[in-house]
């Protein structure tokens, strides 16, 4: 089997692992969305994904909740328990019963200070208030 998995590992069509090859980086999958959009991330792990993308256990959606909700130590320790239940890799099969997991989760929050909107006054809008003032 690990022969096998090493045949895969960094080459087209297969995955790619950037801590065996720098040139990994080149291969992943990126995308943009403007800021106002993004109210949270989460960086994971390959770790970290497996209950979505290995064991399928769970959703993304399911996961991101879980991270907004409980936070990264409860991804994780989602992780751990379904790789207790299967110490062997019968149910998961996989290359190793237990991998590394990271997990960040960051919300997004404006800390640009909060400003009264400015009215701006026009021209008419001054004599008014000069003229208010004069008549009083």
């Amino acid at each position: 089997m690990w022969r096998t998995l090493r045949s895969f590992r960094n080459r087209d069509g297969g995955f790619w692992v950037a801590a065996t090859d720098p040139k990994a980086a080149d291969q992943a999958l990126t995308g943009s969305m403007p800021l106002d959009k993004v109210h949270a991330a989460a960086l994971l792990s390959d770790g970290a994904s497996r209950p979505v993308d290995r064991f399928a256990i769970t959703t993304w959606r399911q996961t991101l909740d879980l991270l907004a909700e409980q936070g990264p130590q409860a991804l994780l320790k989602q992780v751990r328990d379904v790789e207790h239940s299967d110490p062997e890799g019968t149910r998961w099969p996989c290359g190793k019963a237990y991998d590394d997991a990271t997990a960040a989760y960051v919300l997004m929050v404006d800390t640009r200070p909060s400003y009264p909107t400015p009215v701006l006054g026009s021209a008419s809008s001054r004599r008014n208030a000069r003229s208010e003032a004069e008549h009083r």
